[in-house]
């Protein structure tokens, strides 16, 4: 415990040291010349008007119509002075030695502005040439400037403002209700090893040695940590601007939040991007449409990136065996086929990932309440996957109820089956609907491939996706993933078993419609951008409310008809 202490004092005061040294660097400004001042950060909010109506069309889909009413109504007093058909903004700049934030607020009546501030904190102190210190906690000096509000911290600041501030925020206002931007290349080169070094200075000091690692494996564990705090400087060569956004889009009926950067061009990860512009995959006939769960994806590796990744994993194969042996649950033959079957698995990770190409399809199709599970991914080798699958079933032997496998039962478009018949004597008549009075467990195998299928009619199904891949052979994406859940064959199936919950799914099934029920995750890459974007359908959020409304309504009801005692 005490060495505990000793080092979180270490990096509490490294940290406080290199907080010092950031405080006091803008002290140097003073003597320094005149520099060039660059953008670092860039917040952005889109118009109060745009903000309030995206609010009620939530809150209108959530069916809370009250909740958005009075959020218009709550916000009018802190909006007053406010224009609200313009976006309000803050730039942090640098001149490569000091960050001076700026804020600009759109105004049509400076007056009401000032005095909703005097309302909290008290009047403004006049400081001359149009500027007032407000008196907030810490100073903050405000001036207007045609009609524009703009607020610093430091007074000389306001000397020179811009005329057309919302230029600062691009396209920012127009994309989304909420952003920051920022660009990691113009931090000041001595902010930039500042962090980096503490970053590696806090880490090294929290490392500590497992008690069943070698010295050797200690020392190649901290020299990956240490390889990827190292990758972190490539956050500020290699990427000239990163954007976090939120907004709402009544016209595709979603929110979403996007994270999205632009690589430096010539760079290593423009290059990367590259690779990964005009992706193809095998293995489309894995997704369709209404499916409960959908997963796509293809992806491109430079060599030496490959390389990095293969190293990382394949370095933790004899840590994994070794956590085998010391468990001490396995011994003799059944230990061996355990370190054979972790083998196999790193083997084929890791050969897969030098191959630089990832590709792989999936999902849970749920219609008229049968369910199945179908997947296939490129690999190096699939005899090693199957010779995997074998030490694997070798090592289930001993343990009971485990069905038999009937290698090789079927061979199809090249792919062999093995397949396995799970029994369900003792399971509930649910998952007997469900997945089948015998669910077929099939594991299919190919050169460079592998597939997975398990539910209903699972043979037949595989056999379709395997058919509808081959047709689109090298279909083309434009994205390197995209995974989607769709509630409404979730709901509707748990509609049918849970009597439970039943008013709030009834409720929330009624509210949904195909095709606007998905929860979406996508990444893509267009020129030197990549994206990736979290989506919310407008049903998600008529579902949720629906059914959280239902529930309320069943329970209030359950309390009234309750006696009285």
């Amino acid at each position: 415990m005490k060495t505990l202490i000793q080092k979180s004092r270490l990096v509490w005061g490294r940290l406080a040291l290199a907080s010092m040294l950031l405080l006091a660097m803008p002290l140097a400004a003073l003597h320094a010349q005149e520099a060039e001042t660059k953008p670092v950060a860039v917040i952005s909010v889109s118009p109060i008007k745009k903000i309030l109506a995206d609010t009620q069309y939530l809150a209108d889909a959530a069916g809370q119509s009250d909740f958005g009413r009075m959020a218009a109504i709550m916000s009018s007093p802190f909006t007053q002075g406010i224009d609200k058909t313009r976006p309000i903004g803050v730039v942090v700049m640098t001149n490569g030695q000091e960050f001076s934030p700026l804020a600009f607020i759109p105004v049509t009546d400076m007056d009401s502005l000032l005095l909703i501030i005097k309302e909290q904190f008290g009047p403004a102190q006049d400081m001359g040439n149009d500027v007032k210190m407000l008196p907030t906690p810490m100073p903050v000096f405000v001036k207007q400037s045609g009609d524009w509000a703009f607020v610093a911290m430091d007074m000389d600041k306001l000397s020179n403002v811009p005329a057309a501030p919302a230029d600062l925020l691009k396209t920012l206002p127009t994309d989304y209700d909420f952003a920051v931007q920022l660009y990691p290349g113009n931090v000041p080169e001595i902010y930039q090893s500042i962090m980096v070094s503490q970053m590696k200075a806090g880490v090294e000091l929290s490392l500590e040695q497992e008690p069943d690692e070698t010295d050797e494996e200690f020392a190649a564990r901290k020299e990956q940590i240490n390889a990827q705090l190292n990758d972190i400087n490539r956050l500020f060569t290699e990427i000239s601007d990163l954007t976090i956004g939120w907004n709402v889009d009544a016209s595709q009926q979603a929110t979403y939040i996007d994270v999205k950067y632009t690589a430096v061009e010539g760079s290593q990860l423009a290059e990367q991007l590259a690779l990964n512009t005009n992706l193809t995959t095998e293995f489309s006939g894995f997704n369709k449409k209404g499916a409960a769960f959908n997963l796509i994806g293809s992806q491109k590796t430079p060599p030496e990136e490959a390389e990095k990744l293969a190293k990382q994993i394949d370095d933790a194969r004899e840590q994994a065996i070794r956590q085998l042996e010391t468990d001490g649950e396995l011994e003799g033959e059944e230990l061996e086929s355990a370190k054979k079957v972790v083998d196999l698995m790193i083997d084929t990770l890791v050969q897969t990932i030098r191959t630089g190409s990832m590709d792989l399809g999936m999902m849970v199709d749920l219609d008229g309440g049968k369910a199945v599970v179908l997947a296939g991914m490129h690999v190096a080798d699939g005899k090693r996957v199957e010779d995997g699958f074998k030490e694997l079933m070798k090592l289930l032997e001993s343990e009971k109820n485990v069905p038999e496998v009937k290698w090789d039962a079927e061979s199809y478009q090249a792919v062999r089956f093995h397949v396995m018949e799970i029994p369900m004597d003792d399971a509930p008549p649910e998952a007997k609907e469900i997945l089948g009075a015998k669910p077929t467990l099939v594991v299919g195998i190919a050169d460079k491939s592998v597939y997975f299928s398990f539910g209903n009619d699972s043979v037949a199904r595989l056999k379709k996706a395997i058919d509808d891949s081959v047709a689109g052979t090298a279909t083309p994406l434009n994205k390197m993933m995209e995974m989607n859940i769709s509630l409404l064959p979730i709901l509707t199936l748990a509609e049918k078993h849970d009597k439970k919950n039943a008013a709030a799914l009834n409720a929330a099934v009624e509210a949904l419609s195909a095709g606007n029920d998905q929860i979406l995750l996508k990444s893509e890459v267009n020129g030197l951008e990549a994206r990736g974007r979290f989506m919310i359908q407008e049903g998600v959020i008529k579902a949720f409310g629906a059914g959280m409304a239902a529930q309320n309504a069943a329970r209030d009801f359950d309390q009234e008809e309750a006696p009285a005692f």
